[in-house]
């Protein structure tokens, strides 16, 4: 069975191609956004396409939605940092076949991808999760989610762009935007807003 990895961090996408060398499962390509994801579906028509959510400035859902819409038969499981049951929804809707964290064991992630070969159409989760968030829904992405988790700490714009690899000029739009939904004159206000509503705990 023929796999594909999209993940925007090298050492992950060789950590999980690694994992993988010693069961039945072959890795035949990668890529690590959007665009080169689609390439590698459409040139390899794998069976199975591993994909985090966070892209650089793009989603591995939206990359899902356009792969199925584009006819693809390929299974899609995401492995992400996310442990948020409202993301995990959204890529289930968007058609995704199973849902792994990455503090989930590497077995658990082989084990689902084993239940998907054998013809499993149930969909699978593994992983620890926040419950569901109960406070106003802001429309903020996954990404926005993870500028917005760093800000209590008083992480500068250079330290996040280092924690998530983005350019500080990505961070600043991505704080923009995060201030815009919130009706959030600044970072303080941003941060407060964000745990009255259960977007983020207090660091």
């Amino acid at each position: 069975m023929d796999i594909v990895i999209v993940d925007d961090h090298s050492i992950i996408r060789f950590g999980v191609a690694n994992a993988l060398s010693n069961t039945k499962f072959n890795v035949i390509a990668e890529a690590s956004s959007v665009s080169e994801g689609l390439a590698v579906i459409n040139k390899f028509h794998p069976d199975i396409c591993i994909v985090d959510i966070n892209l650089g400035s793009s989603s591995g859902i939206e990359l899902i939605k356009m792969a199925i819409k584009q006819g693809s038969g390929c299974k899609f499981v995401v492995l992400t940092m996310h442990d948020d049951l409202s993301v995990l929804n959204d890529a289930k809707d968007a058609g995704a076949a199973a849902f792994v964290t990455k503090g989930a064991p590497i077995k658990e992630l082989i084990e689902i991808i084993e239940c998907i070969s054998d013809g499993s159409t149930v969909f699978m989760k593994a992983g620890q999760f926040q419950p569901l968030r109960t406070g106003f829904d802001f429309q903020l992405t996954p990404r926005e989610i993870e500028v917005l988790s760093l800000l209590p700490s008083g992480a500068t714009v250079s330290t996040i762009s280092s924690l998530l690899f983005l350019t500080q000029a990505t961070v600043k739009t991505h704080l923009s935007s995060i201030y815009r939904k919130l009706a959030a004159a600044n970072r303080a206000q941003a941060v407060s807003i964000a745990i009255e509503n259960n977007l983020i705990t207090k660091k």
